[in-house]
């Protein structure tokens, strides 16, 4: 990230409106909620301060675009079995789609000048993007189902997971595909945050946090 200019680091839970959940890590603040708006609200809020954000979706925001049957239906390369195209991927793609619109949307609607968007997080680090769109992938072993919310957790641990990276100066992507169609992009496009007709067929980077390591009860402590 930029030492001159303060970071947002945010995640959303996408799912039924009573299974959303966020985290928004701040410049002196780190917190969570379930209610759409009041991140949609505080990004903006961010934006208009000169705070640089990057939002992380916990959906697939693109999806491969072949150039032959044998390409359809496919995952991505780095899904590891929990493809988009089967499952919860479907699910969390077509939700994640309307619900990406939404927050786009609403940050658009509030923002008190255009930023600079876009999906290369390159260019986040680098400075020259007040808005990145990136996809957070939580599944499997990443999740902590003991969680007392385990949807705000979700998104926890995809923002704190992005903002590890952030730190290190780089920040690389667990799934890569080349050839693609970008949903985030079409959503960027559709609240007029952005012209770029490029970004439809360029891949955002996706986090994937680290598997979760459950301590054992200390009645199955192996003497």
């Amino acid at each position: 990230m930029t030492a001159t200019t303060e970071c947002v680091v945010a995640a959303v839970d996408v799912g039924a409106l009573k299974n959303v959940g966020w985290w928004r890590i701040g410049p002196s603040l780190a917190a969570g909620g379930r209610d759409l708006d009041s991140l949609a609200d505080a990004l903006a809020g961010d934006l208009n301060l000169g705070r640089s954000v990057a939002l992380g979706i916990e959906a697939p925001l693109f999806i491969p675009s072949p150039t032959s049957t044998t390409g359809l239906c496919r995952q991505r390369n780095g899904e590891a079995g929990r493809p988009w195209c089967a499952g919860a991927g479907t699910a969390a793609l077509a939700i994640g789609t309307q619900q990406t619109a939404y927050l786009l949307n609403r940050i658009a609607s509030l923002l008190d000048m255009p930023p600079r968007v876009g999906i290369d997080a390159t260019d986040f680090l680098a400075g020259s993007l007040d808005l990145l769109v990136w996809e957070a992938f939580v599944s499997a072993g990443s999740k902590d189902r003991s969680a007392d919310d385990p949807h705000v957790w979700d998104a926890r641990a995809a923002a704190e997971e992005f903002e590890r990276r952030a730190t290190t100066g780089t920040i690389h992507t667990d799934i890569v595909d080349a050839d693609v169609l970008n949903l985030a992009a079409a959503a960027l496009l559709a609240a007029g945050l952005t012209t770029d007709l490029s970004l439809l067929s360029q891949p955002c980077v996706v986090v994937r946090p680290p598997v979760v390591v459950v301590a054992p009860s200390p009645s199955h402590i192996p003497d």
